[in-house]
């Protein structure tokens, strides 16, 4: 699943997470502010560990098969 992520900077941004999942910046962070989401707040900025929302990515999918 790294693979996919590959050109990602290892700590992602908002905008990143638009683009990896392919919606727009607004759904981004509704998704950042789900519970669940490996989201990190650095004072107002948010960001996302590449690994984390790997697995964050691959037990959603998993969900949604069940």
């Amino acid at each position: 699943m790294m693979v996919m992520f590959e050109g990602f900077p290892d700590l992602m941004t908002v905008m990143d997470v638009a683009k990896a999942l392919g919606v727009s910046r607004n759904t981004a962070y509704e998704v950042t502010r789900s519970k669940g989401f490996p989201a990190l707040r650095v004072g107002k900025q948010i960001r996302v560990s590449k690994a984390a929302f790997a697995v964050w990515l691959d037990k959603q999918s998993e969900q949604a098969m069940a």
